[in-house]
């Protein structure tokens, strides 16, 4: 009793401790709502999370994605706002603007957009129809500004201004890019020089036997003066950080068992297909394979089932076979093969394409925006018909009666197949007009046929189909067996030697943040995510095996490679390649000099070097040093001697090289022009580096991997 006494005489104190306990677990919900981080800022401006996804979603649309777009595909998008940003501050300060008139010009004026030049091109005449596009408009202009066509439209409106700002900020800057004509005059003078010459070459190639030593020093000292080089080499012009992984791969496969296992299910699909009738295989297929309405040649079928299908009849069946592919396009290709099985089930003299005009005559059913009654469509689609049947040609009908008056209704060659009244334009003559009703009740279609190619044997065909893949008591032991792998090791290089020393397949990577995946292998988006989380570090091991499609991957993090902060470490495998070449050259170069030394015939200088002579007409001044290919230095240095006589050593890019210069020619200048204009044209590949280079003056803070 005086301990429930007690309890009650402080019960205060317990409800206060829970309050408390309440309060901070709600603030610090609060605090961790609060930290998540900006999306993005790009020199200041923030870039919303929601901003990027309806960024994204367009670009989607426009390539007909629907939301599947890969992670390569949104750093596209990322790229695109970037290039918005550093391009539209440029042009902003520049007072580049573009006027609705301007817009208006791009589709009914005199500087047409080619994009909408193909689109609204008369098929008969090859003339741009500026009334069809202007009847477009018009009927655009007229809709609710929410209509997803108007909302479109207006979307392509601002895509044509701002293609249309950029296109003249490139054209100012393209206008500055200019070769003087003192200088290419100069350079033209330079390049008359021709020179005939023999050659005496030291080989690095013929020479890899000469021990070259390469002490921290001298790492340190090329690290030192060649670091925005070797930087450029590694993150090239955009500069994201890079990510190197190893990565230990365990792959299922299947067992005899399970291949027994497959083969009894096989044989017991195969007895029960050959009782049903069309309809019920066409159901069991839909069930268990592929089966589709629309004919199709042999030809799109891998072998072997082009060669079964091809020439059979109605009915013939297709007996349980093991394939890797079903059509030739391999998409689906699978590593172990799959059984296919089924039956031809009809056969019929069919064109490969097709081409069609149509009038469009929706009602709401199909739109609640089109604002027409069934009842009013169908008096519009007889009105349709009557004009056509009295003499109205087909495109006039199309301008009165169609909602989509595009390319005067006309849907260009489409296979066959893909259009949804497509059964009947094969089975209607050219020239021949019928209507067909929109499914749903939702209004008419009043189709021409205006096209069919050469009719061949087509095939409708339904197949079963069984991927061979190892069962799930099989992919169970290797995930063991790789979490056992996982467990064994406490760094990432022991990963690596131990994967060795077991003979396990390790494959390696660069990855940047947004990469889809590991290189190699699908759905391993998260190894990307854990690879680029903050608190990763360089060496470590995911304590997660990661599964693509029958493989478990140990993934471990070799390497963080920062922009502009690139280690001695991190450059040291470029670095030894491209020093111990420069070494060898040094040495290859004193050995030159001291061969040379009282030498003035070029015989004897390469009989000492133990090396022939090439005898190369008419070398100038950034051309070919003969067979040893471009060497700049050697050339430049041909070009720059006034007399004849022997030059060298020169160390060049393949070799060191002795040169004597027996004659010397100067021809006319004549291209000083072409010079001048092939220079700026080179000048223009500059564009490609701009966008690169603003970005690098500008601060960018990038926290998409917390989002996506």
């Amino acid at each position: 009793m005086g301990i429930i006494g007690s309890i009650r005489k402080h019960s205060w104190l317990a409800v206060a401790i829970v309050g408390i306990a309440i309060i901070c677990f709600i603030i610090g919900d609060l605090t961790k709502n609060r930290k998540q981080p900006t999306f993005a800022k790009i020199d200041g401006d923030e870039i919303t999370y929601d901003f990027f996804n309806r960024r994204l979603a367009s670009l989607e649309e426009d390539y007909q994605m629907r939301g599947n777009s890969s992670y390569a595909f949104k750093e596209n998008v990322w790229q695109e706002i970037l290039q918005d940003h550093v391009l539209g501050k440029e042009i902003a300060a520049l007072g580049i603007e573009v006027t609705d008139d301007e817009v208006s010009d791009m589709y009914v004026g005199r500087f047409i957009h080619p994009a909408l030049q193909q689109q609204f091109t008369n098929p008969q005449t090859g003339v741009y129809d500026r009334q069809n596009i202007s009847n477009y408009v018009r009927q655009i202009d007229a809709l609710p500004d929410t209509m997803e066509a108007k909302v479109q439209w207006i979307r392509y409106q601002e895509r044509l201004r701002e293609e249309r700002q950029r296109s003249k900020y490139f054209a100012m800057l393209q206008t500055g890019m200019y070769m003087p004509k003192n200088i290419a005059a100069k350079i033209a003078e330079i390049n008359a020089k021709q020179s005939d010459v023999r050659v005496a070459g030291m080989l690095y190639s013929q020479n890899t036997d000469i021990e070259v030593n390469l002490t921290d020093e001298d790492y340190k000292a090329y690290f030192e003066s060649h670091k925005k080089e070797l930087n450029r080499d590694v993150f090239r012009m955009d500069n994201r950080e890079q990510r190197e992984v190893a990565y230990a791969v365990f792959t299922a496969e299947p067992t005899q068992e399970d291949l027994a296992e497959i083969d009894e299910e096989i044989g017991e699909w195969w007895s029960e297909m050959q009782t049903l009738d069309d309809k019920g295989l066409i159901d069991f297929v839909n069930m268990h394979g592929i089966y589709d309405s629309i004919y199709v040649s042999s030809d799109i079928f891998a072998a072997p089932l082009d060669t079964i299908i091809k020439g059979s009849h109605a009915g013939k069946e297709i007996a349980p076979m093991v394939v890797k592919s079903i059509t030739r396009e391999g998409l689906n290709r699978y590593t172990y093969g799959m059984y296919v099985m089924g039956k031809v089930l009809k056969t019929e003299m069919r064109p490969d394409s097709v081409r069609a005009s149509v009038i469009f005559i929706p009602n709401n059913n199909y739109n609640p925006n089109v604002g027409r009654t069934p009842a009013a469509a169908t008096q519009l689609r007889d009105s349709a018909m009557a004009s056509i049947k009295a003499g109205m040609p087909f495109e006039e009908a199309v301008r009165q009666f169609s909602i989509d008056t595009t390319k005067g209704g006309d849907l260009d060659w489409r296979p066959d197949g893909t259009l949804i009244f497509g059964d009947e334009v094969v089975h209607h003559n050219v020239g021949e007009v019928f209507e067909q009703e929109i499914p749903g009740g939702a209004g008419y279609y009043i189709v021409k046929v205006t096209g069919k190619t050469t009719p061949s044997l087509k095939y409708r065909v339904a197949l079963a189909q069984k991927v061979i893949t190892p069962s799930s008591e099989t992919e169970k032991d290797v995930r063991y067996k790789a979490t056992l792998f996982a467990g064994q090791y406490p760094t990432c290089q022991a990963m690596i030697e131990g994967a060795q020393s077991e003979n396990i397949q390790m494959r390696s990577a660069i990855i940047v943040s947004m990469s889809d995946s590991l290189t190699g292998f699908s759905n391993t988006r998260d190894a990307v995510r854990w690879a680029f989380n903050e608190k990763t570090v360089a060496g470590g091991i995911s304590n997660e095996v990661y599964n693509s499609d029958y493989s478990y991957i140990v993934v471990g993090l070799r390497e963080i490679y920062k922009p502009n902060n690139l280690t001695l470490d991190q450059a040291r495998p470029i670095i030894e390649s491209r020093l111990r070449l420069e070494k060898l050259g040094e040495m290859l170069s004193d050995k030159a000099s001291e061969i040379m030394n009282g030498k003035n015939d070029i015989n004897a200088i390469a009989a000492a070097m133990n090396v022939s002579v090439d005898t190369v007409s008419g070398v100038a001044f950034g051309g070919y040093l003969g067979r040893n290919g471009m060497e700049p230095k050697a050339t430049a240095a041909i070009a720059a001697k006034k007399d004849t006589g022997i030059i060298g050593p020169i160390q060049g890019a393949s070799g060191v090289y002795v040169i004597s210069v027996d004659n010397n020619t100067q021809k006319e200048v004549t291209d000083v022009e072409n010079i001048r204009q092939r220079y700026e044209n080179a000048s223009m590949g500059a564009f490609n580096f701009l966008v690169p280079v603003l970005q690098n003056r500008i601060k960018i803070v990038d926290n998409r991997l917390s989002y996506l």
